[in-house]
């Protein structure tokens, strides 16, 4: 059985996990591959709050939330232009490589001053008290109503749909923390094997679409006039595009079976 005290031990372990990335982060000089390890375990410990917000007291969901997005905002103008290289670099024209590597630069002296800025702090630091939890068996296919909630929120469509970045990133991040609390707190559950197959399948085309949307947006922002490149963006945002409402509706498909089954039972 799980409680509020196995839900707090959990969540202290995930905030000595990101101390853990923190520290590594920073002693490999930010290198990009430290940098997403940091931040994937951010979007563990937030997927975790957000799955029980309503047990979290508020002042501590507010806090943490802010905290979070906080580091968040310090790594991701250099984490966007990593990305962009690292998928693109194949493509740009070298004065448009040189010119995001001049970007770069102080866009990372700037980081790495805000990290020095705040005085050693540690995500541990933080403290969440959670309101009593209805103990409820682990191996429990729908573990509590908030999993069956999150799920009809990604089913929730809307008219313009992938055409719409906010729609892309929306649908993204909650693919994202449905697949993390699964992971944490319901790996065993065989029934949730498809639902955990497909949500994996869309993470990944959704994370190519929306790399593409911050691509274009990095072409504009800094004026790269790199026509074979935006070429390229653009062709490869047609397509993620179709890729993506394909496999978001095979998705969706794989939880409304599992919610009907569930209503079954």
């Amino acid at each position: 059985m799980v409680d509020e005290r196995d839900i707090q031990q959990i969540m202290e372990k995930q905030l000595e996990a990101i101390d853990l990335t923190l520290e590594e982060m920073i002693n490999a000089s930010f290198e990009h591959e430290s940098i997403h390890v940091f931040r994937e375990r951010i979007r563990q410990f937030r997927a975790l709050m957000f799955f029980y917000m309503d047990k979290v007291r508020s002042s501590d969901y507010h806090m943490i939330d802010t905290v979070t997005k906080k580091y968040f905002n310090m790594t991701s103008p250099i984490r966007e232009i990593d990305e962009f290289e690292r998928g693109y670099a194949a493509f740009m024209h070298p004065e448009t490589f040189e010119k995001l590597n001049l970007i770069k630069k102080p866009q990372l002296e700037r980081m790495k001053t805000e990290f020095e800025e705040t005085n050693g702090f540690r995500f541990q630091q933080m403290k969440v008290h959670l309101k009593p939890i209805q103990s409820i068996s682990k191996t429990e296919p729908c573990f509590s109503n908030r999993q069956c909630e999150l799920m009809r929120l990604f089913l929730e469509n809307e008219s313009n749909g992938f055409f719409e970045e906010n729609f892309i990133h929306t649908k993204r991040i909650l693919a994202k923390k449905l697949r993390y609390v699964h992971n944490i707190l319901m790996s065993e559950t065989a029934t949730l094997d498809l639902v955990n197959k497909e949500l994996e399948a869309f993470q990944e085309i959704a994370k190519q679409l929306h790399d593409v949307c911050i691509n274009l947006r990095i072409v504009g922002q800094y004026q790269l006039d790199d026509q074979a490149l935006i070429t390229k963006l653009v062709h490869d945002h047609m397509a993620f595009t179709a890729l993506a409402e394909s496999q978001y509706q095979k998705t969706c498909d794989s939880m409304e079976y599992f919610l009907n089954r569930m209503a079954v039972k």
